[in-house]
């Protein structure tokens, strides 16, 4: 079989999600020409035989990771396709705890027939009808120019219309991110260093977009037509500390990579407006851990202070998303 797309897994210790979730969405799309390869991570064998043990009505490749991190998994499974799969033109990354709609990789497939398109966003529908933050909250994000995601107008933005079908967009993220095979064929990857204070790699995939589309100039579209569901995991990926040390590490590095051609009063102006969002990303932290213990959050952000002074003895920040 020579299949068009290929559907990448990273995972780690998710048996039950991946089966219920994600394997089981991709066997009721209607898009059949694809091979999905779980990478998987795990430090039992308990994914093996959830994906080894039943019959999937698609092509399916089970590959023990060599090494541990959302980046690394998916850049080593990226290695793995483009040497084993050379008919594969489009690679979709999915998350083991997200469903995709029956239609969604028709839609993604129509929409990179579109002129010059390098990514393809599916954009998230919320799981539950009366979901959502509260109204406070997002009229707090409106004022301070974030988005629903809590993008901003520097970091990975969402224009006005975000997830409108066929409109052009910033970036593309979590497991409705598509990519035209050619981008990593030219040494794109994953930012690797974003897993310096944890194997769950925070924001690497909307940062990875962003960037190839701040930098480079790729075009980036929303489906015309699909969705995806996510359905948070149960186990938390990471403690305050590690949440912190993350957060203020990789969008440090991430505003470094963009904003190296800004000199100033417009880079003091990014980099004001810069800090406030990651005092704020800080304090959400605790927020997410129901913890009034500021301390954890503080040695984090000290230790990803110490690590950024380090970071520019030994390389260039825009290799960042390049493959080492």
């Amino acid at each position: 079989m020579t299949p068009l797309v290929a559907v990448i897994i990273a995972t780690k210790n998710r048996s039950d999600d991946i089966a219920r979730h994600a394997l089981s969405s991709l066997e009721r799309s209607t898009f059949r020409d694809f091979v999905c390869v779980v990478w998987d991570a795990s430090d039992d064998d308990k994914t093996e035989k959830a994906v080894d043990g039943k019959t999937w009505n698609f092509q399916l490749q089970y590959v023990e990771a060599p090494r541990v991190g959302s980046s690394s998994q998916r850049n080593d499974a990226v290695e793995r396709v483009l040497l084993s799969y050379p008919s594969v033109r489009y690679v979709f990354f999915m998350d083991d705890d997200s469903e995709i709609s029956p239609d969604a990789l028709d839609g993604i497939l129509a929409t990179f027939a579109l002129p010059d398109v390098s990514f393809v966003n599916l954009p998230m529908y919320p799981t539950n009808a009366g979901e959502g933050e509260a109204r406070w909250a997002a009229c707090i994000k409106r004022w301070l120019g974030w988005n629903r995601y809590g993008a901003t107008d520097f970091l990975y933005n969402y224009k006005s219309g975000e997830g409108e079908p066929g409109k052009l967009a910033d970036w593309a993220g979590g497991s409705g991110m598509t990519a035209e095979v050619g981008v990593f064929r030219e040494g794109y990857r994953f930012p690797e260093d974003f897993q310096r204070f944890g194997g769950y790699a925070l924001g690497e995939d909307f940062a990875f977009t962003f960037y190839l589309y701040r930098k480079k100039g790729r075009r980036i579209v929303n489906s015309l037509g699909g969705h995806f569901l996510h359905f948070p995991a149960r186990k938390g990926r990471l403690n305050v500390f590690g949440m912190a040390a993350s957060k203020w590490y990789n969008f440090h590095l991430l505003f470094a990579a963009l904003y190296d051609d800004i000199h100033g009063a417009r880079l003091l102006w990014l980099k004001l407006k810069f800090k406030l969002f990651m005092v704020i990303a800080a304090l959400k932290c605790l927020v997410r851990a129901r913890s009034l213990n500021p301390l954890p959050a503080l040695r984090g952000i000290r230790e990803a202070r110490k690590a950024l002074k380090e970071y520019p003895k030994s390389k260039d920040i825009q290799k960042l998303f390049c493959k080492q």
